[in-house]
């Protein structure tokens, strides 16, 4: 029976697990270290899936035992019990390990790897552990299917069905492919086979992802991708590149179909260039698709030259279509391929609500003259979170539809990276600029040659404080930001749902970096619903 001991150590934490006669510890700084030092028997490092919850467990037994907050006590407690459980069952698993191996594809790393059997684990499906993951897994329930599942070892049974048949990938193989343009992008997320699991009502995890299931996982994520990275390689990577290998080598799929959230899935994706065009990207952007129903890619028009690809935001959402955006598009790229991205379409339909209602549009007022008679703009009210929550919208609008332009952002940015045409233009109005820089950011983390040619962000909801350095080396020409004094939503609410923050769109970046410009159409833009119509775009 396997065992596992936490003790703080200074501002950081010593784990120690015992499994047989084998034996692990990590020591680490804090949460968010990552360089954790990790010792022990090869059987045991090299285990990704176990090493993951060596981390997570450490993570959430620290946040439980240094937070005040009940609910956070609380929601640590668990995540750190259950990540407990299944460390010491897979521990337990590595010890019984057997000769017999089976090659297939794995639901945990997406490899076609080796399965190494473990002894006394027979019903109803025999298990095994991933020889590159560590992850158990078992042949999929799908009659004939040769792929296989993963499971957790607290699962009461041991069946399952593979990433293929849950719908968590359109295809192992296809996940690793190229696509000739972004209008492809429906056939690549298009499934091989039929969802097995939604047919039947069984769900299973990946073992893994237990490691990462509280709020602390962002926080832990250094550590745990360190940890990973470097123990998997026999220490050859560092930092970064570490970091990077570790936290591909969790698995995508399941990161962002459950682990962290789709959140989680984007937040992976957009720090980490390495996972733009592959496995990881795949997974994501999959799971992200599945997500939000109204997520596509659409081509507007054929042409030649670099192709162009827009997104619009909220107060635009069924005004400014293709016929608004084409006369925009033509002053600067008449001849071009376009394609509209799609995209939160209840989000915006809500934020677009709230904010054009009369409701809340006497209340901002208020809150600005309150502010006016202060003479600032640091209002010190509580904030808008109670506005936001008017009209019965369940949860705050203006969050939902931000965090949802950075998982669309997240996924177009794996979208352009599998494809083969380009370098691209990328626009976006309000939120849809939102969704353009966040693409940028991700993809001016990748090394090669840049996937963006020049970009147009108009009237865009992204706030001014930033660093500013990937997006500067994501485009080989200029990133153009069109900003205008009179646009009210920007200047009012935005600064309101982010607590004093100005966007770009309303005050211009004021950026030192050579390729990002700020362009002031204050004169030609009366309001943020007017760029589209007044601006004219600028050229290279």
């Amino acid at each position: 029976m396997a065992t596992v001991d936490y003790r703080p150590q200074g501002l950081g934490f010593v784990v120690r697990l015992e499994a047989g006669s084998l034996q692990l510890c990590v020591e680490g700084r804090g949460v968010g270290d990552g360089d954790s030092q990790v010792s022990g028997d090869p059987e045991l490092t090299r285990n990704v899936a176990l090493m993951a919850l060596a981390l997570g467990f450490a993570a959430n037994e620290m946040a439980y035992r240094r937070s005040r907050a009940a609910e956070k006590r609380a929601s640590h407690r668990a995540a750190a019990d259950a990540a407990r459980k299944d460390l010491l069952g897979l521990a337990d698993m590595v010890v019984r390990l057997g000769d017999r191996t089976v090659t297939a594809w794995c639901s945990g790393c997406f490899e076609k790897t080796s399965h190494q059997h473990v002894r006394g684990a027979e019903r109803p499906f025999r298990t095994y552990l991933c020889c590159t993951c560590g992850t158990p897994t078992v042949n999929c329930g799908v009659p004939g299917c040769a792929h296989h599942a993963t499971l957790t070892t607290r699962a009461r049974v041991n069946m399952g069905y593979c990433a293929a048949h849950r719908h968590a990938i359109p295809g192992f193989e296809k996940i690793r492919s190229k696509i000739e343009t972004l209008g492809d992008s429906k056939d690549f997320l298009s499934f091989e086979v039929r969802n097995a699991a939604r047919i039947t009502k069984i769900t299973v995890g990946t073992l893994g992802t237990a490691a990462v299931v509280a709020p602390m996982a962002f926080f832990a994520a250094p550590a745990v991708g360190a940890a990973l990275g470097s123990s998997m390689l026999g220490g050859s990577l560092t930092g970064a590149a570490a970091t990077s290998h570790g936290l591909a080598m969790l698995g995508g799929g399941a990161v962002a179909s459950g682990g962290l959230g789709m959140a989680g899935g984007a937040a992976v994706v957009t720090a980490t260039g390495t996972a733009l065009g592959g496995v990881l990207g795949a997974t994501t952007v999959t799971a992200y698709a599945g997500a939000d129903p109204s997520f596509g890619i659409e081509q507007m028009r054929s042409g030649t030259g670099s192709p162009v690809v827009f997104a619009t935001g909220f107060l635009t959402e069924g005004q400014a279509g293709w016929k608004e955006w084409q006369r925009l598009v033509d002053t600067r790229y008449p001849d071009a391929p376009v394609y509209q991205v799609h995209w939160g379409a209840k989000e915006l339909k809500h934020l677009t609500a709230l904010v054009t209602s009369s409701t809340v549009k006497a209340a901002v007022h208020e809150i600005v003259a309150q502010g006016a008679r202060r003479g600032s703009r640091s209002f010190g009210l509580p904030g808008i979170g109670w506005l936001l929550g008017l009209h019965g919208v369940a949860t705050n609008p203006w969050t939902i539809a931000k965090v949802r332009a950075g998982m669309t952002g997240a996924a177009l940015a794996d979208l352009i990276s599998r494809s083969v045409e380009g370098p691209y233009v990328l626009m976006g109005h309000s939120l849809g600029a939102r969704v353009m820089v966040t693409a940028a950011l991700a993809l001016g983390t990748r090394s090669g040659p840049s996937r963006i040619e020049a970009m147009h962000l108009l009237g865009a909801a992204v706030g001014r404080d930033g660093d500013w350095r990937c997006l500067d080396q994501a485009v080989s020409g200029h990133v153009w930001n069109y900003w205008s004094e009179n646009d009210g939503v920007l200047r009012w609410l935005y600064s309101l749902a982010e607590v004093g923050e100005t966007a770009v769109g309303q005050a211009g970046f004021k950026s030192k970096f050579a390729r990002i410009k700020d362009r002031n159409v204050t004169r030609h833009v009366s309001g943020h619903s007017a760029y589209i119509s007044g601006v004219t775009l600028q050229g290279e």
